[in-house]
């Protein structure tokens, strides 16, 4: 293998310093017509600045030989007053030439043409003066050309020669170096290595083989939540808008009674509450699920959410009769307020819900081993052993029946588990039937930026 790359290698040497000489060439050759379209710039400027000062008499035959340069003057309407390489009787008129007309127009002109007077390829530069005239230099750029020509057509014959060789043994020795390549199962690129330098290349492949496969995994079961989440939306969505459209119906034709009206529309604003609750829960869902970077993170006291959550939450504890309790000190972390917030009401609000009437719904704030925590407690239905890893699921409901008589959208704790992915946070639920949830707790560490799992 070694000895292969080692022969490609000296003929990619032998044609890249063929090519470096051509190279060379070529900047040389380009360097060389900057220095004399440079050097017809300077020399219009000397003779512009000589015939601007003496007159049109500091024009002649030998000002020419002594720039090396071709010096024309031409009036305003292109013919030829002076020439130092030709006669200027003996010229035609010059308006159609590019820079005569440039210059005309604009004071200044470069062209690089065919001179038909010279039969050359000529740089010129030409100026408007002051009188009108138009002062014109240039220089051939053919020699140059032709040098660089003639020096390459050797180089050109030995250049098609090296590439026939080159061709043939790279070929051949291309083929057998992908030979054993082409042979690789790639399914299993581990097996039978041909070539003991391609195993890390191969080592990555099979990994990527398995993220691969992973991803593929996880998009099937992506696309499955997906599929159930749009059914539920649709079927969650559908319950208060057919019971609203239902309602409103009924009251539109009149076939609800006067003393029932306050009771139905009750009905609507209830209904209507639910579907807004509802679409507030899928917005707020489908934001986490974005995982935006630009939400801003702020400290959070959760004593001070736990304590406007109990507040809030007074008044669905009462019609229970159900004493909820907080406990513990102010403790501060990072995060994104509003959403911290929702996550808490939601443990709290879901605690109220599943708690008998007399029941006791007991919220602690502190801190543990260095973590700020948040912490409900109730003796409510209690959470099946075999359930407690699906109630994160969206629109999962352990009692549809008792759920359904409770409210809520199925989507609490669902954006419960969003927000603690958004924090890097860790939820431990502990709970048991009959018993009550003993510990549903939101964890995260002091004033370290970003919350993340212990």
């Amino acid at each position: 293998m070694r000895k292969k790359i080692l022969n490609h290698t000296c003929i990619l040497v032998v044609v890249s310093v063929l090519l470096t000489f051509l190279a060379a060439g070529l900047v040389m050759y380009g360097k060389y017509n900057e220095d004399l379209k440079e050097s017809v710039r300077d020399s219009l400027k000397y003779v512009q600045d000589g015939v601007e000062k003496m007159g049109n008499s500091y024009l002649d035959d030998a000002l020419g030989k002594a720039t090396s340069a071709r010096i024309t003057l031409l009036d305003p309407k292109g013919n030829v007053l002076f020439d130092s390489l030709e006669n200027s009787a003996e010229l035609e008129n010059h308006s159609n030439r590019p820079e005569f007309i440039q210059a005309e127009k604009n004071g200044y002109a470069e062209s690089l043409r065919y001179s038909e007077t010279l039969s050359k390829q000529n740089f010129y530069c030409a100026v408007k003066l002051a009188d009108g005239d138009i002062l014109r230099v240039g220089r051939t750029t053919d020699s140059v050309f032709y040098t660089m020509l003639s020096s390459s057509v050797l180089l050109g014959g030995l250049l098609i020669l090296i590439f026939a060789v080159t061709f043939i043994l790279v070929r051949k020795q291309t083929k057998d170096l992908i030979e054993p390549i082409n042979t690789l199962n790639l399914e299993e690129p581990l097996k039978d290595v041909a070539y003991e330098e391609l195993r890390p290349l191969l080592g990555r492949v099979d990994q990527q083989n398995k993220q691969i496969a992973k991803q593929m995994e996880e998009l099937k079961e992506a696309e499955a939540v997906r599929r159930e989440f749009s059914a539920n939306v649709s079927h969650e969505l559908k319950t208060p808008l057919m019971s609203i459209s239902g309602y409103a119906e009924l009251m539109m034709n009149g076939m609800v009674p006067d003393e029932k009206v306050p009771e139905f529309s009750g009905r609507i604003y209830h209904e209507a509450s639910r579907l807004s609750a509802l679409v507030a829960d899928i917005i707020q869902l489908s934001r986490l699920d974005e995982k935006n970077s630009d939400l801003p993170f702020e400290p959070v006291d959760l004593y001070e959410l736990a304590e406007d959550i109990v507040l809030h939450l007074d008044s669905a504890a009462s019609k229970k009769n159900i004493n909820v309790s907080l406990e513990g000190n102010a403790v501060t972390v990072q995060g994104v307020r509003h959403v911290i917030y929702e996550m808490l009401y939601n443990i709290a609000d879901n605690a109220i819900r599943y708690t008998n009437q007399n029941g006791t719904v007991n919220i602690f704030t502190g801190t543990v081993n260095g973590h700020a925590f948040y912490r409900v407690e109730d003796n409510g239905i209690g959470i099946p052993e075999n359930e407690q890893k699906r109630i994160f699921e969206r629109f999962y409901r352990v009692d549809k029946s008792h759920s359904r008589a409770t409210g809520g959208t199925g989507l609490g704790l669902s954006i419960v588990k969003h927000g603690a992915i958004l924090h890097n946070a860790e939820i431990k639920l502990e709970s048991e039937p009959g018993k009550g949830t003993k510990e549903f707790k939101f964890r995260s560490p002091l004033q370290k930026g970003h919350l993340h799992q212990r």
